[in-house]
């Protein structure tokens, strides 16, 4: 047993070195969940693969200099789009197709879509609580970042297109996909269907080549994107984008279900975790204390007392979605003073992660490794 865990020892120190983690534990969740991924011969494969693409040729070379296996590139071939289709990789968009390791979250967690189990929704959940729930907010730079429904901004403040979600669907020259979210369908097998909408078609998406090879996603229209834009404000959902001017996803959360925010919701100052330029501000003159907005926040982040409403800024991420239903308009966003821009694309938001992680001295030897395909 411990010489078949020692290959599944290696993956993990491997993964370890990408943006997002995937550190140690104590009771060993993280190789139960590598077990369940891969299986040994695939965990070699993963163990000559990194965040870069590498084609198969490259791939093969590896193999047979770390592990002395001579493969022919055809049946490495079936195997890499084996390990693709089930999700624990990556694959480049086009042909020749080429290959990379995938992060937990966001990657191979979201990539069971479809297939999920009791079991692995179970050990997600553990590692979640026991590591990588760490791991995955240690970043000063979020993967997703909390943007306004646009019915909760004032006319006066012209917002930046990065936290415009409607302009940027009216204006992107991608294709647009939707998907079911994998943390509705995960709660769902554990018993606990999402309370806040019964459509879980609901994690948005450009150009997700990956999901439709998969078949995990559908093609769909600006028109209906921005349709389910408006069901997401009405349903009470929290715009999560991809941290970048140019998102390669926009989800749509609930404080139930998606494991972001319920992650972030245990720690103390949640709104410290993820990226947002709004915060909500109460007018006590014009509250009325209805709770509206109480029932509406999946953050946990107001409360009532003495029949006014209170927003506790420390979890408060300027979502808007306690403004868009305060009949009273007692509640507003406000812009915050110094404002967290993304990077361009998630390409150099992950660049921006690795770096922070491995420390300046190691940055332009990153970069250029990267640019190589070579292995981290």
């Amino acid at each position: 047993m411990e010489k078949e865990n020692h290959y599944y020892y290696l993956l993990r120190e491997h993964l370890n070195k990408l943006p997002i983690g995937y550190p140690k534990t104590e009771s060993g969740v993280e190789i139960r969940i590598l077990k369940y991924l891969f299986t040994i011969e695939e965990a070699k494969i993963a163990l000559c693969l990194s965040l870069g693409n590498a084609s198969i040729k490259k791939v093969k070379k590896r193999l047979k200099n770390k592990f002395d296996i001579d493969i022919s590139e055809e049946k490495l071939s079936v195997s890499l789009d084996k390990m693709f289709m089930s999700g624990s990789i990556s694959r480049s968009s086009k042909e020749p197709f080429e290959y990379s390791n995938a992060m937990l979250a966001i990657g191979m967690f979201e990539n069971q879509l479809g297939h999920l189990s009791k079991e692995f929704i179970e050990m997600m959940h553990q590692y979640f609580d026991e590591g990588f729930g760490d791991e995955f907010f240690k970043s000063s730079l979020p993967q997703l970042r909390a943007s306004p429904h646009m019915k909760a901004i004032v006319p006066e403040y012209n917002i930046d297109t990065y936290d415009n979600m409607r302009e940027i669907v009216k204006n992107t020259n991608k294709t647009i996909q939707v998907a079911n979210c994998v943390c509705k369908e995960g709660e769902a097998l554990l018993g606990n269907p999402c309370k806040q909408t019964k459509n879980i078609e609901v994690c948005l998406m450009f150009d997700a080549t990956s999901y439709l090879a998969r078949n995990q996603a559908r093609s769909i229209s600006k028109k209906e994107c921005l349709s389910i834009l408006d069901r997401a404000e009405k349903e009470g959902l929290v715009l999560q984008p991809g941290n970048s001017l140019q998102p390669f996803c926009i989800c749509l959360c609930c404080g139930c279900c998606c494991g972001v925010l319920t992650t972030a919701k245990k720690y103390s100052k949640p709104a410290e975790l993820i990226a947002h330029n709004f915060y909500a501000q109460v007018d006590s003159k014009l509250c009325d204390g209805c709770s509206i907005c109480y029932k509406r926040c999946q953050m946990d982040a107001i409360s009532i007392e003495d029949k006014k409403a209170i927003v506790d800024l420390d979890r408060c991420i300027g979502c808007g979605l306690c403004v868009t239903t305060c009949k009273q308009l007692a509640l507003k966003l406000i812009e915050k003073k110094k404002k967290t821009v993304p990077p361009k694309n998630a390409v150099l938001l992950y660049l921006s992660i690795l770096n922070e992680k491995a420390g300046k001295v190691k940055k332009m030897s990153n970069m250029l490794k990267l640019l190589m395909g070579k292995q981290l």
